[in-house]
């Protein structure tokens, strides 16, 4: 069989790779304050109850950036899910799914169609400096002390046993885990 118009049909298909992958890297602009501080972040649950991160100091806090537009968010969060599962009685580590669509319902649904338990918030402040990106996924991970110990843009493996276990450490210390 010979194609009749082989140029478009490469074409099409170079169109739709590339336009897959930008999509994947859609930038997200998102407001910074520089002069905020990371434990100032306020974030809103599903019930419109706001929770400052300073609130949470004493805990290990595992913040996920994510949208449902974005395909490596997607591809992820199945294992934050089974990481969170697994983590769920350690009361000394909070987890947090941030959705960057600004649309929580859609979020929610998003999550209850899927089963994710993960808690699901939404931003109710401007990130401070120290968060800020264009890019999600964006893992962020603060020890009990308040301090930024991982800030990762891009894909984690969530399942890692290394991760996993470099979080029940801080619970205990602060431990570096700058390897992500």
């Amino acid at each position: 069989m010979k194609l009749k118009y082989p140029f478009a049909i490469c074409f099409l298909v170079f169109f739709l790779f590339t336009s897959v992958e930008l999509i994947a890297q859609e930038e997200v602009t998102v407001t910074s304050d520089s002069d905020v501080d990371s434990s100032d972040l306020a974030l809103v649950d599903n019930d419109g109850k706001l929770i400052k991160l300073s609130e949470m100091k004493g805990k290990v806090i595992v913040l996920n950036f994510w949208a449902t537009w974005c395909q490596p968010c997607i591809a992820e969060l199945p294992s934050l899910q089974k990481l969170y599962s697994s983590l769920a009685s350690e009361d000394d580590i909070i987890f947090a799914a941030i959705e960057m669509d600004q649309d929580p319902e859609k979020a929610a649904k998003f999550f209850k169609k899927r089963k994710y338990t993960i808690p699901l918030y939404s931003l109710g402040s401007a990130l401070p400096s120290q968060m800020q990106t264009n890019s999600i996924p964006m893992t962020v991970i603060i020890a009990k002390n308040g301090e930024i110990v991982v800030k990762k843009i891009g894909m984690i493996d969530f399942e890692s046993a290394k991760l996993r276990n470099n979080l029940l450490q801080l619970t205990k210390e602060r431990a570096d885990i700058s390897y992500l």
